[in-house]
C-alpha cells in the first residue's frame, strides 16, 4: 500500500510538472531532474497558502481554484491580486529577491504545485526561453496591478464597482460567450472592501445591476453580462 501511495504521489507530481512546463513553454525534460525538490499541496477555502516574508522561499503554480494575494506596503496600503488556475506566483521579486509582505489565501478549494524560488531563478539564468517567458508573465502581473488601480480612480461609486467587476472578469472570470462566470467567492463585502465604499452602497449598486439584468446570482456563482462593460472597461 505504501508503494502504491508513493507511486500515486509521484505520478501526480509528474503530471503537474508537465502542466507547468507547458505553461512556461519548455520541454518537461528540463524540469524532470528537479522533481524531488517540488511538491503538490491541497488547500481548503479560507486556508492561508503563505504569508511572506516568512514563507517567501517558494514559487507556486496554481493548478486548480481561485486565490487572493494581498500585498501590504510600508504605508499600510493593501493591493489585491486575484488569480485563477494556470498562474505562477509570486514572481515580482524573482530576479531581485527582497522581502515582500504578501498574504495569499485560498478563495476556493485549491491545488498548487510548489518549487523553490532559487530553482526557478537558476532555470531562468540557464535557459533564455524560460527567462523570456517569466519576464512576460511579470509584465502581465504589473498590467493587472495597473488595471486594478485604474478602476479605483473612478470618481463615482457605481463606475468603480463596474470597473472592478470588469477587472475580476478579466482576471478570474470564465468566458461563457455572452457573459462571464465568477466562481463562489465574490461577495458584497469583498466588493465594498475593494472599492473602498460601504457595504450598503455596494449592495445597492449590485441590486441596480441585477435589476438591469447585467448581473445574475446563480447559486454562489456570479454571471456577468458583457454588456456591462460597454465604454467603462479598463
Amino acid at each position: 500500500m505504501t508503494e502504491n501511495f508513493i507511486l500515486g504521489r509521484n505520478n501526480k507530481l509528474e503530471h503537474e510538472l508537465k502542466a507547468l512546463a507547458d505553461y512556461i513553454n519548455i520541454p518537461y525534460s528540463i524540469l524532470q531532474p528537479y522533481q524531488s525538490e517540488c511538491f503538490v499541496r491541497h488547500y481548503t477555502k479560507g486556508q492561508v497558502i503563505y504569508f511572506s516574508p516568512q514563507e517567501s522561499s517558494n514559487i507556486y503554480f496554481l493548478i486548480e481554484g481561485n486565490i487572493i494575494r494581498e500585498h501590504y506596503n510600508q504605508n499600510g496600503d493593501v493591493y489585491r491580486y486575484f488569480n485563477k488556475e494556470q498562474v505562477l506566483f509570486p514572481i515580482s521579486n524573482l530576479f531581485h529577491p527582497k522581502e515582500v509582505n504578501e498574504l495569499c489565501t485560498a478563495l476556493t478549494d485549491c491545488t498548487v504545485l510548489g518549487l523553490p524560488r532559487e530553482l526557478m531563478a537558476f532555470l531562468c539564468k540557464a535557459n533564455d526561453d524560460i527567462f523570456l517567458t517569466l519576464f512576460a508573465l511579470i509584465n502581465d502581473n504589473e498590467q493587472q496591478h495597473m488595471n486594478y488601480n485604474m478602476a479605483l480612480t473612478s470618481k463615482f461609486a457605481k463606475d468603480r464597482i463596474i470597473k472592478l467587476i470588469c477587472h475580476l472578469c478579466q482576471t478570474v472570470g470564465y468566458d461563457q460567450d455572452e457573459f462571464y462566470e465568477i466562481k463562489q467567492f465574490l461577495t458584497i463585502q469583498l466588493m465594498s472592501d475593494m472599492a473602498g465604499i460601504s457595504r450598503e452602497t455596494a449592495g445597492h449598486i449590485i441590486h441596480e445591476l441585477k435589476d438591469e439584468k447585467l448581473v445574475v446570482k446563480d447559486h454562489k456563482n456570479w454571471l456577468v453580462s458583457k454588456h456591462l462593460f460597454n465604454d467603462v472597461c479598463v
